[in-house]
């Protein structure tokens, strides 16, 4: 696919409008599902525009509020610019925001802190109400309709399939070589007849490489080319060294002591200084 030739569905070709536009389809009150995850694939243009939408309407004596729904941490194009007009009315399940934090603590917006796993079966099971609207980020849409994700997928397969309806951001930025990289698993199921996910090994490839899309959903489609944030790391001081020089001595211990084989067993890491200084 080229810059100029991400939308390969002839259905929602005559969808493609401007952010600007895309932002007006979004009511007040509404629930939005936003794409992005620590910085990764979240929507670049439409939440500047519908922030921009908010602070006129607020200007003119209205209260436009939306609650936002993400994966994680997006950037501040995002939760940023919505949280600086006073746009959003309740947030989860994680951000990092410096506007969002300050709000919340001042009690001038809703935050729900849950774990960001719990999150997908949360809304299928309708616990925090309807969500009316998905904005999610792809890096291109095939004849058929399937997406192509962009450099996150987070939560963004339940506010596909939960949402009433769909913006889509087709990022040109994001490269190409993302089709056939990520695997989207459709055999989940809620609670009591869940099974377990048939994944053993690091690997292994359980699902499809797209995310599936009901193209009746689809009300708007907005064109962009612009890069993910990205952060640089702060290096670790020294305290972060030292807490990392104790965990790689404990591992080396339960290796010496026959409790965890040489390679090490799976490893989680976490966000920051001491996380970093492991690695």
């Amino acid at each position: 696919m080229t810059r100029e030739n991400r939308i390969h569905c002839p259905a929602l070709q005559n969808r493609v409008m401007s952010a600007e536009e895309a932002a007006a389809l979004i009511p007040s009150g509404a629930n939005v599902g936003m794409s992005g995850f620590t910085g990764s694939g979240y929507p670049k243009a439409l939440p500047a525009a519908l922030a921009r939408r908010i602070e006129t309407a607020n200007a003119n004596g209205g209260k436009f509020r939306i609650g936002v729904w993400t994966g994680a941490s997006t950037a501040p194009e995002l939760d940023g610019a919505l949280a600086k007009v006073d746009g959003i009315e309740m947030r989860l399940p994680y951000q990092s925001d410096p506007i969002c934090r300050e709000r919340i603590n001042a009690g001038q917006m809703e935050y729900i802190d849950i774990h960001l796993s719990h999150v997908a079966q949360f809304v299928w099971f309708g616990f925090l109400g309807k969500l009316d609207v998905a904005v999610v980020e792809v890096a291109g849409i095939l004849p058929d309709g399937r997406l192509i994700p962009a450099t996150s997928v987070g939560n963004n397969k339940t506010w596909l399939e939960q949402a009433d309806k769909i913006i889509l951001e087709v990022n040109s930025w994001q490269s190409t070589g993302l089709e056939g990289m990520h695997d989207i698993y459709y055999g989940t199921q809620l609670p009591p007849h869940r099974r377990p996910i048939p994944l053993v090994d690091a690997g292994q490839r359980i699902g499809e490489p797209y995310l599936r899309c009901d193209p009746d959903k689809i009300i708007a489609v907005v064109e962009t080319h612009a890069p993910d944030r990205n952060s640089a790391f702060s290096p670790p001081d020294e305290n972060s060294r030292r807490i990392a020089g104790h965990i790689l001595d404990f591992l080396q211990h339960e290796v010496k002591k026959g409790r965890l084989p040489a390679e090490l067993l799976p490893l989680q890491s976490g966000v920051g200084n001491i996380a970093n200084a492991v690695l």
